[in-house]
């Protein structure tokens, strides 16, 4: 793979990581997506692991996509590559399993529910902040729902603040917070739940678990896509928060 390594794919035995490698906050932006893509197109239709595992190097799951790239000219193509990249994770035909051991902001927390279950540490923190530099999640509202429900959804996109990892789990958005220490033996004790199953059968089970979702994803991308494109982009303050955010000062919004 050509330019550095922004995410790494190691598979062992039944295992297959999947880790972000651009520390310390793994900032999605373009080039680690397509990184991201490579790595699990190489996997095939049909990966020898029977488990995803997707974690990250440094203090940070992600931080969530770059706001550097979320310019009126570039956030078309930053956002059809973030989407490819949750399509691939969403459909992965083993279980997925996210661990966080920091903050999953953003995209960061779209991106560890894309997969199926999430296992995180007691520092960990979730949430969605966009509103607060002028712009809005593109995923949050198809994926958080289906976990906490739609007015836990809006407080978290309204207001932009994050939830430690215990109220995580106590609402559904995670599937357990434990002790940092404690989440290789977390992960294993998951992991022995599911290897007493046939892994074609866990297979469909997983496709069918996930159809409604599946279908709906489509659906919700485009019209994701047409919101940022069309409507959101042409307002003033997503520009203003982008500028304010990179100049590192408060915004200030026209409302308009």
């Amino acid at each position: 793979m050509n330019g550095s390594e922004l995410a790494s794919l190691t598979t062992t035995g039944e295992l297959i990581r999947l880790t972000l490698k651009s520390a310390p906050l793994n900032l999605l932006h373009r080039a680690m997506l397509q990184q991201i893509q490579e790595l699990l197109e190489s996997l095939g239709d049909s990966p020898a692991g029977r488990f995803l595992i997707v974690d990250s190097d440094g203090a940070a799951f992600s931080a969530g996509l770059d706001m550097a790239e979320q310019t009126k000219e570039a956030v078309f193509l930053l956002l059809d590559q973030y989407h490819t990249v949750a399509r691939m994770l969403s459909a992965f035909p083993r279980p997925t399993i996210a661990i966080v051991r920091g903050i999953a902001l953003g995209a960061g927390n779209e991106l560890a529910a894309c997969c199926d279950f999430v296992l995180a540490s007691l520092q960990a923190a979730f949430g969605q902040p966009e509103i607060r530099v002028g712009t809005m999640p593109s995923l949050a509202s198809l994926l958080l729902p289906q976990r906490i429900g739609l007015q836990r959804t809006l407080q978290m996109i309204l207001t932009g603040n994050p939830v430690d990892a215990r109220e995580a789990e106590r609402m559904g958005l995670i599937y357990r917070a434990v002790p940092e220490d404690a989440l290789d033996a977390a992960l294993e004790e998951l992991l022995d739940s599911f290897r007493g199953s046939s892994t074609a059968v866990m297979e469909l089970a997983l496709r069918s678990a996930r159809h409604a979702r599946t279908h709906e994803l489509e659906q919700h991308l485009r019209e994701a896509q047409s919101l940022f494109l069309n409507e959101l982009m042409d307002l003033e303050d997503p520009g203003e928060g982008v500028r304010a955010f990179l100049e590192k000062r408060p915004p200030r919004w026209k409302h308009r």
